[in-house]
């Protein structure tokens, strides 16, 4: 039963891990287009 436990514990962090990145990208994206939209 531990076993589970550590491996749903440790997908919980991946998961996490992935969310946290996709809003980075995220965040990243919308600050390159602001920036090109204000360069023109």
């Amino acid at each position: 039963m531990s076993g589970v436990n550590a491996t749903l514990k440790a997908f919980n962090e991946t998961k996490k891990m992935a969310t946290a990145r996709s809003l980075v990208s995220l965040f990243a994206m919308f600050f390159i287009i602001k920036r090109i939209h204000h360069n023109i």
